[in-house]
C-alpha cells in the first residue's frame, strides 16, 4: 500500500499534553497521529515493606491496554519498560520509596481479525505460474503503540520532577513490501522485484498488518547517556529481516527521534514557560582566611564558611 498522505520516512502529527490528571504526581498523554498512550506517575511513596529497597527506589510499572485485561504480552511489556526506564532515572536519590507507573491506551485504532496472523510472518504461497513466492501476512499491531507508550511513560517522569540522567524518546519503523514488488509482471526480473522492501516511519495500523517485520527503537538523550545525538538503548524487533535492513532502520529512526526530541522540548518550554538557557551561575572559591579589605559582603560568606567544613576546595553558587 502506498502513502499519499506523508514520505514514507515522515512522521505522523505528535500531540503531548502534561499534567492531565490532577491526582497524579505527574502525567502525561503523548501520541503518533491517532495511536495515544496516557501516562501517570506515583511517587516518591510509602513502599510496602516486601518490595521496599534500602538503597534506591522501588520502580512499579502497569499497563493497561484499550480493551480487555493485562495478560502475559502486558506483563512482557512491563519488563521491558522497566529495563528501559530503571538505569535512567535516578533511584538511589528515593531510597525506601515507591515510583508507581501507569499507561493506558487510549486511542488505537482497532483492526482486530480483520486478516490472519502467522508467527512467522513470512509465508509461502503458490503462484498460477508454479513459482513459490514469498508473501508478507503481518506482524500484528502494536509497534506504534509501543513507542507511544515510551515516550508517554518519560514525560510523566518530567512532569513529576523525578530526577533522571537524561530523556528517553522511542519510534517505530516497519519494512513492508514496496509496490513494485506487489505488482505482478511478466518480465524476468519480476522474481527478484518481488523480494524489494521499504521502510516506513511511524506504521500505520495497515502498514504493521501487511509488514514483513516491525522495530521500536528507543534511543536516550543527555549528559553522558547520548548527547544531542542519542544513543539506542533498545530494539524490540518481530519479523524476519535481514541485518542490512536492521541498520537501514536504526539510521532513520535516530534521526526521526532527534525530531521528537526537538518537538518535546518545545512543548515543555511552552508549558513550563521556559526561554533560551537560564544564565551561568557564579562560582567563588572560598578560602581559609579573610582579607583586611572584606566588604560586610564577604563577612557574611566567612560566617556560612565557618558553619561548614574547612576544605580548601570548598565553592559557594550563587544564583
Amino acid at each position: 500500500m502506498d502513502r499519499t498522505d506523508r514520505a514514507p520516512t515522515a512522521l505522523r502529527p505528535l500531540a503531548l499534553s502534561q499534567g492531565l490528571l490532577s491526582r497524579a504526581d505527574g502525567s502525561a498523554q503523548f501520541a503518533f497521529g491517532n495511536v495515544a498512550v496516557l501516562a501517570s506517575l506515583t511517587g516518591p511513596a510509602e513502599v510496602r515493606i516486601r518490595d521496599e529497597l534500602v538503597d534506591r527506589a522501588t520502580l512499579d510499572i502497569h499497563l493497561r491496554p484499550l480493551r480487555g485485561q493485562p495478560g502475559p504480552a502486558s506483563r512482557a511489556a512491563e519488563s521491558t519498560l522497566a529495563a528501559l526506564l530503571a538505569p535512567l532515572i535516578l533511584l538511589h536519590l528515593y531510597p525506601r520509596a515507591l515510583l508507581q507507573l501507569t499507561l493506558q491506551t487510549v486511542s488505537l485504532p482497532s483492526t482486530a481479525f480483520t486478516s490472519p496472523l502467522s508467527t512467522d510472518p513470512l509465508s509461502l504461497d503458490d503462484d498460477p505460474k508454479g513459482k513459490r513466492k514469498r508473501k508478507a501476512r503481518g506482524t500484528g499491531l502494536g509497534a506504534a503503540e509501543k513507542a507511544a507508550r515510551i515516550n508517554a511513560a518519560m514525560m510523566s517522569l518530567v512532569d513529576a520532577g523525578v530526577q533522571t540522567r537524561g530523556v528517553l524518546v522511542a519510534v517505530a519503523v516497519a519494512i513492508v513490501p514496496s509496490p513494485a514488488a506487489r505488482d505482478d509482471d511478466d518480465d524476468d526480473d519480476a522474481e527478484e522485484e518481488e523480494e524489494e522492501e521499504e521502510l516506513r516511519l511511524d506504521p500505520t495500523q495497515h502498514e504493521e498488518l501487511a509488514s514483513t517485520s516491525t522495530h521500536v527503537f528507543a534511543f536516550s538523550f543527555g549528559q553522558a547517556v547520548g548527547g544531542t545525538e542519542g544513543t539506542c538503548v533498545g530494539v524490540d524487533s518481530v519479523g524476519q529481516f535481514s541485518q542490512d535492513q536492521l541498520f537501514d532502520a536504526q539510521d532513520v529512526a535516530q534521526k526521526a527521534a532527534q525530531t521528537v526530541l526537538a518537538f518535546v522540548r518545545r512543548s515543555v518550554e511552552t508549558k513550563y514557560g521556559v526561554e533560551g538557557k537560564p544564565p551561568p551561575a557564579q562560582v567563588r572559591a572560598l578560602e581559609g582566611g579573610r582579607g583586611a579589605d572584606e566588604d560586610d559582603d564577604d563577612e557574611e560568606v566567612g560566617e556560612v564558611e565557618d558553619e561548614g567544613s574547612d576544605d580548601d576546595d570548598q565553592v559557594m553558587i550563587e544564583a
